[in-house]
Protein backbone atom coordinates (compact mmCIF):
# COMPACT_ATOMS: atom_id res chain seq x y z
CA UNK A 1 0.00 0.00 0.00
CA UNK A 2 1.38 3.96 -1.17
CA UNK A 3 2.16 5.38 1.95
CA UNK A 4 0.75 9.10 0.98
CA UNK A 5 2.06 11.80 2.57
CA UNK A 6 0.16 13.99 5.44
CA UNK A 7 -0.96 17.93 5.04
CA UNK A 8 2.50 18.19 6.65
CA UNK A 9 5.05 16.74 5.01
CA UNK A 10 3.38 17.41 1.85
CA UNK A 11 4.01 21.21 2.80
CA UNK A 12 7.72 20.54 3.07
CA UNK A 13 8.33 18.66 0.29
CA UNK A 14 6.56 21.72 -1.87
CA UNK A 15 8.90 24.37 -0.33
CA UNK A 16 11.77 21.74 -1.30
CA UNK A 17 10.40 22.16 -4.95
CA UNK A 18 9.30 25.64 -4.87
CA UNK A 19 11.98 28.15 -5.93
CA UNK A 20 13.18 30.55 -3.46
CA UNK A 21 11.43 33.63 -3.51
CA UNK A 22 13.19 35.12 -0.72
CA UNK A 23 16.46 34.36 1.72
CA UNK A 24 14.41 35.80 4.89
CA UNK A 25 11.56 33.62 4.19
CA UNK A 26 13.26 30.34 3.62
CA UNK A 27 15.50 28.41 5.53
CA UNK A 28 17.84 27.49 2.59
CA UNK A 29 20.97 29.08 2.66
CA UNK A 30 21.42 31.95 -0.25
CA UNK A 31 23.08 31.22 -2.85
CA UNK A 32 27.29 32.38 -2.74
CA UNK A 33 28.66 34.93 -5.70
CA UNK A 34 30.53 31.59 -7.27
CA UNK A 35 27.09 30.36 -7.01
CA UNK A 36 25.30 32.63 -8.82
CA UNK A 37 27.37 33.35 -11.36
CA UNK A 38 28.13 29.53 -12.02
CA UNK A 39 24.28 29.77 -12.36
CA UNK A 40 23.99 32.88 -14.43
CA UNK A 41 26.84 31.15 -16.97
CA UNK A 42 24.95 27.98 -17.42
CA UNK A 43 21.55 29.84 -18.55
CA UNK A 44 23.41 32.41 -21.23
CA UNK A 45 25.40 31.61 -23.90
CA UNK A 46 28.75 30.40 -23.73
CA UNK A 47 31.12 33.33 -23.58
CA UNK A 48 35.32 32.85 -22.68
CA UNK A 49 36.26 36.35 -22.30
CA UNK A 50 33.64 37.18 -20.11
CA UNK A 51 34.44 33.65 -18.14
CA UNK A 52 38.05 35.19 -17.89
CA UNK A 53 37.30 38.15 -16.30
CA UNK A 54 34.89 37.06 -13.73
CA UNK A 55 38.20 34.72 -12.03
CA UNK A 56 39.37 37.58 -10.34
CA UNK A 57 35.70 38.61 -8.79
CA UNK A 58 35.12 34.96 -7.93
CA UNK A 59 38.70 35.01 -6.39
CA UNK A 60 37.96 38.07 -4.36
CA UNK A 61 34.08 37.63 -3.03
CA UNK A 62 33.72 34.24 -4.61
CA UNK A 63 32.29 32.76 -0.89
CA UNK A 64 30.64 35.60 0.30
CA UNK A 65 26.60 35.78 0.22
CA UNK A 66 25.40 37.31 -3.34
CA UNK A 67 22.96 39.48 -1.55
CA UNK A 68 25.99 41.08 0.80
CA UNK A 69 27.50 42.21 -2.06
CA UNK A 70 27.44 46.18 -1.90
CA UNK A 71 27.96 49.39 -4.29
CA UNK A 72 31.70 49.42 -2.13
CA UNK A 73 32.79 46.39 -2.63
CA UNK A 74 31.43 46.38 -6.59
CA UNK A 75 33.55 50.31 -6.43
CA UNK A 76 37.06 48.60 -4.60
CA UNK A 77 37.44 46.16 -7.04
CA UNK A 78 36.95 48.44 -10.10
CA UNK A 79 38.96 51.20 -8.77
CA UNK A 80 41.57 48.57 -8.20
CA UNK A 81 41.53 47.92 -12.00
CA UNK A 82 41.71 51.38 -12.86
CA UNK A 83 44.80 51.65 -10.68
CA UNK A 84 46.68 48.77 -11.67
CA UNK A 85 46.76 50.11 -15.50
CA UNK A 86 43.17 48.09 -16.79
CA UNK A 87 42.00 50.19 -19.88
CA UNK A 88 38.71 51.63 -19.39
CA UNK A 89 37.34 49.67 -21.70
CA UNK A 90 38.38 46.71 -20.17
CA UNK A 91 37.10 47.88 -16.93
CA UNK A 92 33.71 49.04 -18.10
CA UNK A 93 33.21 45.49 -19.41
CA UNK A 94 33.78 43.41 -16.02
CA UNK A 95 31.81 46.82 -14.73
CA UNK A 96 29.18 45.30 -17.83
CA UNK A 97 29.21 41.57 -17.03
CA UNK A 98 28.66 42.22 -13.09
CA UNK A 99 25.69 44.68 -13.77
CA UNK A 100 24.44 42.23 -16.28
CA UNK A 101 24.59 39.03 -13.61
CA UNK A 102 22.69 41.19 -11.07
CA UNK A 103 20.24 42.91 -13.31
CA UNK A 104 19.52 38.81 -14.30
CA UNK A 105 19.27 37.45 -10.69
CA UNK A 106 17.06 40.35 -10.14
CA UNK A 107 14.72 39.02 -12.36
CA UNK A 108 15.04 35.97 -11.86
CA UNK A 109 13.86 35.90 -7.90
CA UNK A 110 12.30 32.38 -8.12
CA UNK A 111 15.81 31.00 -9.62
CA UNK A 112 18.06 32.80 -7.62
CA UNK A 113 16.16 33.87 -4.19
CA UNK A 114 17.49 37.07 -4.61
CA UNK A 115 15.75 39.26 -1.66
CA UNK A 116 12.83 41.80 -1.84
CA UNK A 117 14.52 45.22 -1.90
CA UNK A 118 17.64 43.61 -2.32
CA UNK A 119 19.57 47.19 -4.39
CA UNK A 120 21.47 46.49 -7.22
CA UNK A 121 25.19 47.26 -6.42
CA UNK A 122 26.02 49.06 -9.63
CA UNK A 123 22.61 51.50 -10.11
CA UNK A 124 24.90 54.35 -8.96
CA UNK A 125 28.11 54.05 -10.56
CA UNK A 126 28.62 55.31 -14.43
CA UNK A 127 30.94 53.76 -16.57
CA UNK A 128 34.08 54.96 -17.32
CA UNK A 129 34.38 57.84 -20.01
CA UNK A 130 36.39 56.02 -22.67
CA UNK A 131 38.29 57.74 -25.82
CA UNK A 132 37.48 55.88 -29.30
CA UNK A 133 40.94 54.92 -30.58
CA UNK A 134 41.23 55.71 -34.30
CA UNK A 135 44.36 54.16 -36.29
CA UNK A 136 45.24 55.67 -39.52
CA UNK A 137 48.97 54.37 -41.00
CA UNK A 138 50.05 56.08 -44.01
CA UNK A 139 50.79 53.50 -47.08
CA UNK A 140 54.53 53.77 -46.33
CA UNK A 141 54.22 52.58 -42.54
CA UNK A 142 51.85 49.48 -44.07
CA UNK A 143 54.41 48.65 -46.50
CA UNK A 144 57.08 48.20 -44.07
CA UNK A 145 55.21 46.56 -41.95
CA UNK A 146 55.14 44.28 -44.47
CA UNK A 147 58.27 43.81 -45.12
CA UNK A 148 59.16 43.41 -41.64
CA UNK A 149 56.43 40.25 -41.36
CA UNK A 150 57.85 38.82 -44.75
CA UNK A 151 61.70 38.79 -43.44
CA UNK A 152 60.50 36.19 -40.57
CA UNK A 153 61.44 33.27 -41.48
CA UNK A 154 58.02 31.24 -40.40
CA UNK A 155 55.99 32.43 -43.71
CA UNK A 156 52.50 32.33 -42.18
CA UNK A 157 53.49 35.34 -40.05
CA UNK A 158 53.17 37.17 -43.38
CA UNK A 159 49.92 35.38 -44.16
CA UNK A 160 48.66 36.50 -40.83
CA UNK A 161 49.39 40.01 -40.88
CA UNK A 162 48.35 40.14 -44.53
CA UNK A 163 45.07 38.64 -44.19
CA UNK A 164 44.41 40.40 -40.96
CA UNK A 165 45.40 44.32 -43.11
CA UNK A 166 42.93 43.01 -46.26
CA UNK A 167 40.08 41.41 -44.87
CA UNK A 168 39.71 43.16 -41.13
CA UNK A 169 39.03 40.18 -39.52
CA UNK A 170 39.89 39.71 -35.64
CA UNK A 171 42.36 37.69 -34.03
CA UNK A 172 39.79 34.96 -33.20
CA UNK A 173 38.30 34.83 -36.54
CA UNK A 174 41.72 34.19 -38.20
CA UNK A 175 42.66 31.60 -35.95
CA UNK A 176 39.32 29.73 -36.66
CA UNK A 177 40.38 29.71 -40.63
CA UNK A 178 41.14 25.75 -41.64
CA UNK A 179 41.87 24.53 -44.93
CA UNK A 180 38.47 22.92 -44.60
CA UNK A 181 36.28 26.13 -43.92
CA UNK A 182 38.74 27.58 -46.22
CA UNK A 183 37.41 27.83 -50.28
CA UNK A 184 40.54 29.39 -51.62
CA UNK A 185 38.81 29.67 -55.46
CA UNK A 186 36.03 31.26 -53.75
CA UNK A 187 38.11 33.37 -51.86
CA UNK A 188 36.22 32.77 -48.25
CA UNK A 189 36.55 31.14 -45.11
CA UNK A 190 33.52 30.46 -43.07
CA UNK A 191 34.65 30.70 -39.63
CA UNK A 192 31.20 30.24 -37.93
CA UNK A 193 29.34 32.20 -35.41
CA UNK A 194 31.15 35.52 -34.02
CA UNK A 195 30.75 35.80 -30.42
CA UNK A 196 30.49 39.37 -30.05
CA UNK A 197 27.22 39.86 -33.11
CA UNK A 198 26.37 36.51 -32.67
CA UNK A 199 26.26 36.67 -36.53
CA UNK A 200 28.00 33.85 -39.02
CA UNK A 201 31.18 35.29 -40.28
CA UNK A 202 32.86 34.25 -43.23
CA UNK A 203 36.47 36.25 -43.51
CA UNK A 204 36.97 37.23 -47.44
CA UNK A 205 40.09 36.70 -49.05
CA UNK A 206 41.76 39.10 -51.36
CA UNK A 207 43.86 37.56 -54.52
CA UNK A 208 47.20 38.28 -52.90
CA UNK A 209 46.28 36.55 -49.66
CA UNK A 210 45.14 33.53 -51.49
CA UNK A 211 48.03 33.28 -52.86
CA UNK A 212 50.30 33.67 -50.17
CA UNK A 213 47.55 30.94 -48.87
CA UNK A 214 48.06 28.34 -51.28
CA UNK A 215 52.49 28.32 -50.51
CA UNK A 216 51.33 26.92 -47.78
CA UNK A 217 51.77 23.01 -46.68
CA UNK A 218 48.38 21.63 -45.89
CA UNK A 219 48.15 19.07 -43.40
CA UNK A 220 45.04 17.80 -43.03
CA UNK A 221 41.37 19.52 -44.00
CA UNK A 222 40.70 20.17 -39.76
CA UNK A 223 44.47 21.57 -39.49
CA UNK A 224 44.44 25.56 -39.00
CA UNK A 225 45.66 27.94 -41.38
CA UNK A 226 47.82 29.73 -39.05
CA UNK A 227 48.83 27.13 -37.04
CA UNK A 228 52.11 26.89 -34.84
CA UNK A 229 55.14 25.42 -36.15
CA UNK A 230 55.01 22.26 -33.68
CA UNK A 231 51.20 21.64 -34.05
CA UNK A 232 49.16 22.00 -36.82
CA UNK A 233 45.74 21.63 -34.82
CA UNK A 234 46.81 24.95 -32.02
CA UNK A 235 46.91 28.59 -33.40
CA UNK A 236 50.03 30.36 -33.65
CA UNK A 237 51.07 32.64 -30.78
CA UNK A 238 51.81 35.91 -32.34
CA UNK A 239 52.97 37.81 -29.45
CA UNK A 240 56.46 37.67 -29.89
CA UNK A 241 56.65 38.56 -33.19
CA UNK A 242 54.36 40.90 -33.23
CA UNK A 243 56.12 42.98 -31.01
CA UNK A 244 59.44 42.87 -32.79
CA UNK A 245 57.32 43.95 -35.75
CA UNK A 246 55.71 47.24 -34.26
CA UNK A 247 59.02 48.23 -32.79
CA UNK A 248 60.76 47.42 -36.17
CA UNK A 249 58.48 50.02 -37.91
CA UNK A 250 58.72 52.77 -34.90
CA UNK A 251 54.62 52.10 -33.33
CA UNK A 252 56.01 49.78 -30.17
CA UNK A 253 52.02 51.54 -29.27
CA UNK A 254 50.32 49.30 -32.12
CA UNK A 255 47.97 46.49 -31.29
CA UNK A 256 47.88 43.44 -33.65
CA UNK A 257 43.81 44.07 -33.48
CA UNK A 258 44.61 47.91 -34.64
CA UNK A 259 45.08 45.95 -38.18
CA UNK A 260 41.08 45.82 -38.00
CA UNK A 261 41.10 49.27 -38.09
CA UNK A 262 43.60 50.26 -40.41
CA UNK A 263 41.55 47.93 -42.72
CA UNK A 264 38.64 49.70 -42.06
CA UNK A 265 39.95 53.10 -42.38
CA UNK A 266 41.66 51.69 -46.16
CA UNK A 267 38.50 50.60 -47.33
CA UNK A 268 36.32 53.70 -46.60
CA UNK A 269 39.14 55.59 -47.98
CA UNK A 270 38.80 54.22 -50.95
CA UNK A 271 35.35 54.62 -51.67
CA UNK A 272 32.97 51.87 -50.48
CA UNK A 273 29.98 53.17 -48.07
CA UNK A 274 29.83 52.21 -44.36
CA UNK A 275 27.21 49.82 -44.79
CA UNK A 276 29.55 48.14 -47.30
CA UNK A 277 32.49 48.29 -45.22
CA UNK A 278 30.30 47.18 -41.58
CA UNK A 279 29.22 44.09 -43.47
CA UNK A 280 32.97 42.96 -44.40
CA UNK A 281 33.89 43.38 -40.86
CA UNK A 282 30.82 41.35 -39.59
CA UNK A 283 28.68 44.63 -37.28
CA UNK A 284 25.43 43.96 -37.19
CA UNK A 285 24.89 47.63 -38.45
CA UNK A 286 27.17 50.67 -39.15
CA UNK A 287 27.42 52.71 -35.92
CA UNK A 288 30.66 51.08 -34.80
CA UNK A 289 32.49 52.34 -38.43
CA UNK A 290 30.80 55.78 -38.54
CA UNK A 291 31.60 56.59 -35.35
CA UNK A 292 35.21 55.59 -35.56
CA UNK A 293 35.91 56.42 -39.22
CA UNK A 294 32.82 58.12 -40.77
CA UNK A 295 34.59 61.30 -41.88
CA UNK A 296 36.34 59.23 -44.44
CA UNK A 297 33.21 57.46 -45.90
CA UNK A 298 33.78 59.60 -49.30
CA UNK A 299 32.40 57.73 -51.88
CA UNK A 300 28.62 57.20 -51.85
CA UNK A 301 28.82 61.22 -50.32
CA UNK A 302 30.75 62.66 -53.78
CA UNK A 303 28.81 60.58 -55.80
CA UNK A 304 25.43 62.22 -54.30
CA UNK A 305 27.34 65.44 -54.20
CA UNK A 306 27.94 65.29 -57.62
CA UNK A 307 24.86 63.94 -58.45
CA UNK A 308 23.02 67.11 -56.98
CA UNK A 309 25.36 69.19 -58.87
CA UNK A 310 24.18 67.90 -62.55
CA UNK A 311 22.89 70.86 -64.74
CA UNK A 312 24.02 74.09 -62.64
Amino acid sequence: MRNIPNSTQLAVAVRQKTPIQSSEQSEVRPLTFRELVRLYCLVKRPNASRDSRLKKWLETYGNRDAWSIVESDCDSMLDCLTEHGYASATVNREHTDIAAIYSWAMKQRRRTGCPRGFEHPLKHRERIPEEMRRIMLPEQTIEHLCLEARAFSYSRVYGLVLTALTSGARKNELYRMTWANTDLERGISEVGIDNKSRLYRTVLLAPNVIAELKRYTRHDPEALIFCSRQDPYSPYDERRAWDRIRRAIGRPDLHFHDLRHVATARMLKDGNSAFLTSRVLGHKDTRMVCRRYGALESGDLLEAVTSAAKGL
